[in-house]
């Protein structure tokens, strides 16, 4: 009003404060004299203006916190620092922030889940629950072991249980397998024996594990990558055998479940690259996901210990971030509110570094790494079509592995935000491994979808910030007329 009329006359009247809606109002108005007067009849108006800054009371949030622990997060931001320790003091710090500020009520709490190439859950919290299956009902439960019934086993547990007699760090770690589509888009529970959640376990690769490189094939070039046992062992039922054809006799020494019933020269501590070690849970390497807690110090002892290793599956990450706050979800305890809740807001905030992978490995028939996807080429014959939208069937590259994740984080940052999660990314993009278009146009999409905010860091300074920015929109007033 100054602007257009002067400050001449002019009245602010009293704030006007309510606080349940908790609310903000200030008017004003100026008595002005009119050019027209004479013609209107009117000599003198007194134009107002008001504005309202409005937030509810503290509202309880329930906040995912999706955190990439990939092995790029060893590498150093712009400022020298390595991206998991810049991570380690932002994440704490935003977890300080939401417990102290008083725009969040006290019933706030906050989930951490660590993700690389699969996430963890506590395995000796959620080995017998009834969601996962224990008993191999899934079609796709056996889809790289072959002759499991015949070697003893009912489920793939207890093959880790009898590799546990070689080194204790061969137990299930936690992981499981991705669902089928469109159930690993959606925080719906089990829906039948194929929906169960299938432990995640990386099959002994072809070759024997004494000698490196592990396999050859007729041309003697190397095409086995986690290879961790003898493929035939004394025991008369497991002789080696030679079926015809180099891929034929691959996919045998890779699939023959009587290796596992008798180990032999098992081989463990080797560690592929950035990969992680190599065993049956290679691929399974973050710290298991924490659910929500309003425990500062139990937050900040997982954030502590985050371990780095492995290749980028943002898809994986955010679905264990979203079951986490999800009341519909197999992780659903109670304790997360049920959507649409007055007074409950959830959130997701995602941080990563990179952008989804898949490795291809074209020298092997199984034609990849192992993933939460098994196999572009499993050995059953299968491949990975029946995790992904019909528009990403055949995955046969990393190329379209990349694609296929990409739509599945789309499809499920979609579902979540029309559940009314708030979603929040941050591409942690340095200048020697920068995310590329690919990568930022995913995160915004995502943030989009969820009515939230993309925000790009290069250090540990604006890594804070970005975190600090998050909490303060969350939490903070608006105006809203």
């Amino acid at each position: 009003m100054t602007g257009a009329m002067g400050s001449l006359g002019l009245v602010i009247d009293p704030l006007a404060i309510t606080s349940n809606p908790r609310q903000i109002t200030l008017k004003a108005h100026k008595l002005s004299s009119v050019f027209f007067g004479k013609i209107t009849g009117t000599n003198v108006i007194n134009p107002g203006a008001s504005a309202q800054c409005a937030s509810p009371m503290p509202k309880i949030f329930e906040i995912a916190l999706v955190l990439d622990n990939t092995g790029s997060m060893n590498n150093a931001g712009d400022d020298g620092v390595t991206k998991i320790s810049s991570l380690r003091n932002a994440a704490k710090k935003f977890i300080s922030y939401i417990f102290t500020n008083g725009n969040f009520a006290s019933g706030t709490k906050i989930s951490v889940t660590p993700f690389a190439a699969s996430v963890a859950v506590s395995p000796s919290t959620y080995r017998y629950r009834n969601w996962v299956d224990t008993q191999g009902q899934s079609k796709y439960h056996w889809s790289n072991v072959s002759g499991a019934v015949s070697a003893g086993f009912t489920s793939r547990f207890d093959i880790f249980t009898r590799l546990t007699t070689q080194f204790q760090s061969w137990a299930w770690a936690g992981c499981f397998e991705s669902l089928p589509y469109p159930q690993n888009v959606t925080d719906t529970g089990v829906s039948g024996n194929d929906t169960l959640y299938i432990p995640y376990f990386a099959p002994d690769e072809g070759g024997s594990a004494t000698v490196a490189p592990a396999y050859f094939d007729a041309n003697k070039t190397f095409i086995g990558v986690n290879s961790y046992l003898d493929d035939y062992t004394s025991d008369s039922k497991c002789s080696y055998q030679q079926p015809q054809g180099v891929s034929a006799s691959y996919m045998n020494a890779v699939g023959r479940a009587c290796k596992y019933a008798k180990p032999q020269n098992a081989k463990s501590g080797t560690y592929v690259a950035e990969l992680g070690p190599n065993g049956p849970n290679f691929g399974c390497t973050s710290q298991p996901l924490q659910l929500l807690t309003n425990s500062s110090s139990t937050l900040n002892n997982l954030v502590d210990n985050m371990i780095v290793g492995g290749v980028t599956n943002i898809h994986e990450g955010f679905m264990w971030g979203w079951r986490t706050i999800s009341p519909n979800s197999v992780l659903s305890d109670g304790t997360a509110a049920a959507y649409g809740s007055a007074t409950v807001n959830k959130i997701i905030i995602l941080m990563t570094d990179g952008a989804n992978t898949w490795l291809d490995w074209g020298a092997s028939p199984n034609k990849s790494l192992f993933s939460s996807n098994g196999f572009f080429a499993n050995v059953d014959g299968t491949n990975s079509d029946a995790h992904f939208p019909s528009t990403n069937q055949g995955v046969a590259n990393g190329t379209q592995g990349r694609a296929g994740l990409d739509a599945l984080t789309r499809l499920a940052c979609r579902n979540a935000g029309s559940a009314n999660v708030a979603i929040y990314t941050i591409g942690f993009s340095v200048s020697s491994d920068p995310i590329d278009s690919q990568g930022v146009s995913l995160l915004q999409d995502c943030a989009r979808y969820g009515n939230g905010l993309y925000i790009q860091a290069n250090s540990s300074d604006t890594l804070i910030a970005a975190f600090n920015k998050i909490a303060k929109s969350i939490g903070s007033l608006r105006i809203t007329r």
